[in-house]
């Protein structure tokens, strides 16, 4: 029998960008390297105790508080200008207590999509570092990752010219959820096909896992215009979540099961022109996404993770402000300078978001936006990675 390699993956299960990209690493190994590889799936809260674990309720708190404005938002928003990610001062040694005693008995090759992470415990074993997103912060620059994944070419320049070693980084291509990725081409051709003919369109909508509430008012605005103009949409909300909350009090949405409608949706828009997907959890979300997925003609969100959709599967995205984070800014202008994004600025562009969405169909631009997204980026990511650290475990003694 062939030697079984161990790797550890750690999450820090904060937000939605960063804990994604290590759930398709996760479905990809069990789903085609099961065999070789054997994972040790940990987090950093479960991994904490005391002080430390207290401390990371605490970056918690202020994610999901620093997203709303206000004080905490100013705070907030002023920590993680001027952080050092590479920093590994008093604070970061507390934080890493729990996550050092663990490595300490588990020192195996560790895998992380969160930058801060590397430096606690790059001196204990080798240290892999998946760069999900196509933007390149500066924050995001720390040494002591044996290997660095990225989506694209233009990422790995970001890092080479900020200082990383160009022997340290391999392009992957995009991370896509692997039943988007495998049915990408007739799921393109079929929203194609509908954008060609000015069909009746179907949004889909998201919010962060944060739910700013900016972002929220824009969803409710948008949708409620949709209604008003008799255009559809699916909006996508956390159970017990603010935009769940709204779109219950504000917005005449059909409630729906995933399940149940993938087959006949269009039947649930003669009861309501917007439906509701409500999920307890980011692998529900993730599940009904896939079901629905080929029904998308576009899609509204921040300009986070989901940016990979509207550069490799030509799904025209409409991206909400305000731009939050470091990561957001940069995809923003990544996905406006490939002409594949529109932008919704501010609550009377939200207002009147039906009438831009008509115009847009009517002068062909969401075609156009399909067409320059579809294949921008190879889709593989998950899949080269994985065989990438199939490889690099391999060398592991």
């Amino acid at each position: 029998m062939a030697d079984r390699q161990k790797l550890n993956i750690l999450y820090t299960n904060i937000g939605r960008g960063h804990p994604f990209y290590l759930d398709g690493i996760c479905e990809e190994i069990q789903r085609n390297h099961s065999d070789k590889i054997d994972i040790n799936i940990s987090n950093v809260f479960d991994l904490s105790s005391g002080l430390s674990l207290s401390l990371w309720k605490l970056i918690r708190f202020m994610y999901h508080r620093g997203s709303q404005g206000g004080l905490i938002g100013k705070i907030y928003s002023a920590i993680r200008k001027n952080k050092k990610i590479a920093s590994y001062g008093f604070i970061e040694k507390i934080l890493a207590r729990g996550i050092r005693d663990y490595l300490e008995k588990n020192r195996h090759p560790t895998l992380v999509a969160h930058p801060m992470l590397i430096p606690m415990i790059s001196d204990l074993t080798d240290v892999y570092y998946q760069h999900g997103e196509l933007a390149v912060p500066d924050m995001v620059i720390v040494n002591g990752a044996r290997k660095i994944f990225v989506p694209s070419v233009e990422a790995k320049d970001s890092f080479c010219q900020k200082g990383i070693n160009e022997n340290n980084i391999t392009v992957t291509g995009l991370c896509i959820e692997n039943k988007l990725k495998e049915n990408a081409a007739r799921m393109y051709e079929t929203r194609l096909a509908r954008l060609n003919a000015n069909a009746d369109l179907v949004g889909a909508f998201f919010s962060s896992g944060a739910e700013p509430i900016g972002h929220v008012k824009k969803i409710i605005k948008m949708l409620l215009s949709l209604e008003k103009n008799d255009q559809k949409a699916i909006v996508f909300c956390e159970a017990g979540g603010r935009l769940e909350k709204d779109v219950r009090s504000k917005i005449g949405a059909e409630i729906i099961d995933p399940l149940d409608a993938k087959d006949n949706i269009m039947t649930y828009f003669n009861n309501s022109h917007i439906l509701m997907v409500s999920y307890i959890d980011r692998e529900e979300e993730g599940r009904y996404t896939e079901i629905l997925f080929e029904y998308f003609d576009y899609f509204v969100s921040p300009s986070h993770e989901r940016t990979n959709w509207a550069l490799g599967l030509g799904v025209p995205m409409f991206i909400l402000h305000q731009l939050i984070g470091p990561f957001s800014p940069i995809n923003k202008e990544i996905l406006i300078n490939n002409e594949v994004a529109k932008e919704i600025l501010d609550d009377k562009a939200a207002d009147n978001f039906a009438k831009k969405l008509k115009q847009l169909s009517n002068s062909g631009d969401l075609i156009r936006m399909a067409k320059k997204g579809f294949g921008k980026y190879p889709l593989d990511g998950f899949g080269q990675i994985c065989d990438l650290l199939k490889g690099l475990l391999s060398n592991v003694r």
